[in-house]
């Protein structure tokens, strides 16, 4: 995301709100952003930290090989350019003249240190990665275990940077080749970022960017209306009518690059229940969700991935119908039958779904869909985490059905879909076609085929809705072209004036 902003005393004031005080005012050059929760903690240390590129933050300290464009294009970073040598083989041809924070030359070994010194953290890429080799000093060779078109369009994660020989992502002190660099990380409170003036691109506008650690979103709305920040991401649904309301203010909305899906656990007890999963899809009225739970602030959902990536092939996947009728007749005729309570057994089983969620999703999310499956007969025990470490505890409890929100990280149109586990043997061989296919368009188009197989055949996923990333900030600051994938956020154009 490419963020364009003004933050000083001419600008903060005006609207119905007071005027701000001496202590509400950033120094000069410094942007204060109210973010979500820390998960760098969480992360793991050495081989698997993933410390200033993870989570709903990429803070442009380090860099990956190529990087991911607003419209899910694949453009170049610390590689200049890319070719394919060999039927398994991509070259990276490295930017010249790059230096790292602590003033080292950037180069081919540090490319092969990254990717076979230390843990690869993308799964889309280390299960077919077999070697990375250094040709010369700006020049490296990857070679897959079998052909992999997809390569540079998986490299796009921030979550796999480039870090210095011998070093790792929470290395003390950090040292990347972003445009800015770590001068103060105080765990769960903030992380403090200055301009790296050595950058090989476009200088930042910023001198200084402090990013506040504020899990919950009311916490953060109150900090951007008391001044303690200058901008806020994950604005809160309900406030965004009331914050462009007020003058002193004004809200930018991200295209959708994450979609709110209800996603079947392979494990779980439904696994082998088409009715029931189909059921459940007739049961979501998705126009009536974007409206009351996400406040217009999101699309109807339809895909598994955000249209944007699938381009022109999105419009072959038909939009799942809401249909409650048809959701109790496909269950009772399962043999599903409703009992005095409203709730359907079939013999001495009831149809109870363990139904969880993450602390991205919001509570007004589980409490809409619970009350939309029991008006079919579906009941659900609801367990909302409301930090990543629950989440995933709730995952290894086990369940049935999960409210999830993935996001495209990845330039590969087939990314989100190729991780599933297929749940036919066409859905297998359209994945194998994904990866082997010569152009993007016909990427899409098989993506968007393993879309439909999901989403409209299967019902192992149910797509709810695709939303908005939603920032709130002081007048004066404003983004010029808001990332659809949050993670893949930069701030080189962040600036006061």
């Amino acid at each position: 995301m490419l963020v364009m902003a003004c933050v000083a005393a001419a600008c903060s004031g005006g609207g119905d709100g007071p005027e701000p005080t001496t202590a509400d005012l950033a120094r000069t050059g410094e942007i204060r952003i109210g973010v979500g929760e820390d998960i760098w903690p969480l992360t793991g240390q050495g081989a698997t930290a993933r410390h200033f590129a993870a989570g709903e933050l990429n803070a442009g300290v380090y860099e990956a090989l190529v990087s991911m464009a607003p419209d899910f294009t694949v453009r170049p970073g610390l590689a200049q350019r890319w070719e394919m040598v060999g039927p398994s083989t991509w070259r990276f041809h490295l930017r010249p003249g790059v230096s790292w924070h602590d003033g080292r030359r950037f180069g081919a070994d540090d490319v092969v240190w990254s990717w076979t010194g230390r843990e690869a953290l993308l799964r889309s890429v280390s299960g077919t990665l077999q070697t990375v080799t250094k040709v010369d000093d700006l020049t490296v060779d990857f070679v897959s275990t079998t052909p992999n078109l997809r390569l540079p369009e998986q490299l796009v994660h921030p979550e796999g940077p480039i870090v210095p020989k011998d070093s790792h992502n929470d290395a003390e002190p950090p040292v990347g080749t972003g445009p800015f660099k770590v001068v103060e990380y105080q765990p769960r409170r903030q992380l403090v970022v200055e301009r790296f003036d050595g950058y090989w691109g476009p200088r930042a506008r910023a001198e200084r960017l402090t990013f506040r650690f504020m899990p919950d979103p009311e916490i953060r709305l109150e900090a951007l209306r008391s001044g303690e920040v200058d901008m806020v991401t994950g604005l809160p649904r309900d406030a965004v009518a009331s914050v462009e309301g007020d003058g002193r203010f004004h809200v930018v909305r991200a295209p959708a690059g994450a979609t709110q899906v209800l996603s079947f656990s392979s494990a779980g007890q439904f696994a082998a229940d088409r009715a029931v999963r189909q059921a459940v899809s007739l049961a979501v009225d998705r126009h009536r969700y974007v409206a009351e739970v996400l406040e217009n602030q999101g699309d109807p959902g339809r895909w598994m991935s955000p249209p944007g990536v699938l381009g022109g092939a999105a419009a072959s996947v038909a939009p799942s119908p809401f249909e409650p009728d048809r959701a109790r007749q496909i269950l009772e005729e399962a043999g599903w039958k409703a009992g005095p309570d409203g709730t359907r057994s079939s013999g001495a089983r009831r149809l109870s779904l363990m139904f969880i969620g993450g602390p991205a999703v919001p509570e007004a999310a589980m409490r809409f869909l619970a009350a939309q499956l029991k008006d079919v007969g579906v009941e659900t025990t609801v367990r909302k985490a409301h930090d990543i470490r629950t989440a995933e505890q709730n995952r290894d409890r086990g369940y049935d059905v999960e409210l999830a929100m993935p996001n495209q990280n990845d330039a590969n149109p087939a990314f989100l879909l190729a991780l599933r586990t297929a749940p036919d043997g066409d859905y297998s061989a359209l994945a194998t076609q994904a990866a082997a296919a010569t152009s993007r368009e016909e990427v899409q188009r098989l993506a968007a085929a393993m879309t439909a197989a999901v989403v409209n055949r299967d019902f192992s996923v149910v797509p709810v809705a695709g939303v908005f990333h939603v920032y709130g900030m002081r007048k004066g600051v404003d983004l010029g072209e808001p990332h659809p994938s949050a993670i893949n956020q930069t701030w080189v154009t962040l600036s006061t004036s």
